[in-house]
């Protein structure tokens, strides 16, 4: 009797190894996962980065697996919630999603007391936070270079998150001003006066009328009082 059972006992549990051998070991792919993110191209692994790898059902039994990969699904976002798609190819075809959350740490400039519509943004008007930008709405900045020196479209109030869609580049240039028309080529440049036909900021393109032809140029703003024409 005793004989019997060791030989069922052990029948039973070669065919639960078997049958356990037979199914992908999920313990990987959070990991796996994981790696994949921070390994995509507009990745940075840093500590301003952290991935959370949802867990996997424990009910999910699917066959083992030679080849794995994942891709990005559609429409996802590399902050934030994302979904990723593991894929099987061989040697049976399966395939499933698993979530997981992106933590982007950044410094985001902030209004450093209350600013009027038309101001233009100095250093000191601004601070420096850090902040997850997964948790932030659409719209912040990161760069100096987009916030200093820009003019306000509207009010902000003091502690409030600066966008872009607050902030224009500054007039430099208005209608009716006398302004320098300078073209360069080959090594050589000429200036010559002419009177802006309309209002402008760096980078804008505006008409000129040449004040000696009295003919109508176009020309692209460089900076305050100086537009360029030609190459």
């Amino acid at each position: 009797m005793i004989k019997q059972l060791l030989i069922i006992w052990f029948i039973t549990n070669i065919s639960m190894a078997a049958s356990a051998a037979s199914y992908h070991d999920m313990s990987k792919i959070g990991k796996q996962i994981e790696s994949f993110i921070y390994n995509l191209p507009e990745m940075h692994r840093n500590n301003d980065t952290a991935i959370k790898v949802n867990t996997i059902d424990r009910r999910l039994k699917l066959a083992h697996c030679d080849q794995i990969k994942f891709n990005l699904a559609s429409g996802s976002h590399l902050v934030g919630k994302t979904s990723i798609r593991v894929i099987c190819t061989e040697p049976k075809a399966w395939s499933f999603y698993v979530t997981a959350n992106i933590s982007k740490y950044d410094n985001i400039y902030i209004a450093n007391g209350s600013l009027n519509r038309g101001h233009i943004i100095r250093e000191s008007d601004v601070y420096k936070s850090r902040k997850d930008l997964a948790k932030l709405p659409f719209g912040y900045i990161t760069n100096p270079a987009d916030i200093i020196g820009k003019q306000l479209k509207r009010h902000v109030q003091a502690g409030r998150i600066l966008s872009p869609s607050q902030l224009i580049n500054p007039i430099v240039i208005k209608r009716g001003e006398i302004i320098s028309l300078q073209s360069s080529s080959r090594g050589f440049a000429i200036s010559m006066k002419g009177t802006a036909m309309s209002n402008g900021a760096i980078g804008d393109r505006i008409r000129v009328k040449n004040s000696s032809s009295r003919r109508i140029v176009e020309g692209t703003i460089s900076k305050a009082g100086i537009v360029s024409i030609g190459n």
